[in-house]
């Protein structure tokens, strides 16, 4: 039985002169073998559309418009060799139609281009980005960086403060996840946590529970090198941001827990906090 290829769900940004995530999804096509999906959103409305053409045929039109548009945006997948597929959509809100289509689609990883955003527009809009953060079935690549990676480091964010036997699993998730990426893309990988008060030590499958946790012990936890683990006292967004600009990582690689209602609105995530705040490509898992 052959094995089932990768899949990388694209989103594509109709607005954009440079597709940034086609880019970081060709790079990683190419290193493992995937395969790309792109997924290409479009929406006009006839009121303000300046063609004298119905609803309908505008619709029409339009599709017929972007899909020779993302035929050449993927030429470069045809000339790398690169298998690929496409899908166009209309719908106002892209994000909705990209959640269904991820859903239906068997990815195992969504690709997205990404810019920082004002506290006050994440706080007021619901961002496309955390929408799919709180709503993505898989793991979503958020895509910084223009080019290709800058540097040869991945850096993973654990949790290992927090008493919830969840934030425990998600780490597990997480360093696994970033294992398997920074082996795809030739990177070394890094493992950092920030703690306020004390690490919690009963949610980590370590010796010496209720002892004071060493580099040695989360190395050997995480099959990562002592000198490669970072913990810090501090707030969590403001020590992993310094981590970051100290480190200059290529991907960073965070865990997110959805949160609804209030919560969701005030609080948020580290995930999403630490999206506008770091130059790096964001990989968030759950």
């Amino acid at each position: 039985m052959t094995q089932k290829r990768t899949r990388l769900f694209v989103i594509v940004d109709p607005t954009a002169t440079h597709q940034v995530a086609l880019v970081k999804a060709l790079l990683i096509a190419k290193l493992a073998d995937c395969e790309i999906h792109a997924f290409l959103c479009v929406y006009r409305d006839v009121d303000k559309s300046e063609a004298a053409l119905s609803s309908h045929d505008l619709k029409h039109q339009t599709i017929i418009d972007a899909e020779k548009w993302l035929g050449k945006q993927l030429e470069a997948c045809e000339i790398a060799g690169v298998a690929f597929s496409r899908e166009v959509v209309w719908n106002s809100k892209w994000y909705d139609a990209a959640l269904r289509s991820i859903a239906k689609s068997g990815c195992d990883m969504v690709i997205k281009s990404s810019f920082h955003h004002s506290k006050s527009k994440r706080f007021y809009n619901a961002t496309s980005d955390y929408s799919l953060m709180r709503h993505c079935v898989c793991p979503i690549l958020f895509a910084h960086q223009t080019q290709e990676w800058k540097s040869d480091r991945v850096l993973a964010c654990v949790d290992l403060e927090s008493t919830d036997p969840k934030h425990a699993r998600l780490n597990g998730v997480i360093i696994r996840d970033a294992q398997a990426l920074a082996n795809i893309v030739g990177m070394e990988l890094y493992v950092a946590a920030a703690y306020n008060v004390g690490i919690d030590t009963e949610n980590l499958p370590i010796k010496g529970h209720g002892q004071q946790v060493n580099l040695e012990q989360l190395g050997q936890l995480y099959g990562v090198d002592e000198s490669r683990i970072i913990l810090r006292q501090g707030s969590t967004i403001a020590t992993l941001k310094h981590i970051c600009e100290e480190l200059d990582p290529s991907i960073v690689i965070m865990g997110t827990l959805a949160r609804a209602g209030i919560s969701g609105k005030l609080i948020g995530n580290t995930a999403e906090k630490l999206l506008d705040v770091i130059d790096a490509d964001l990989l968030t898992v759950n």
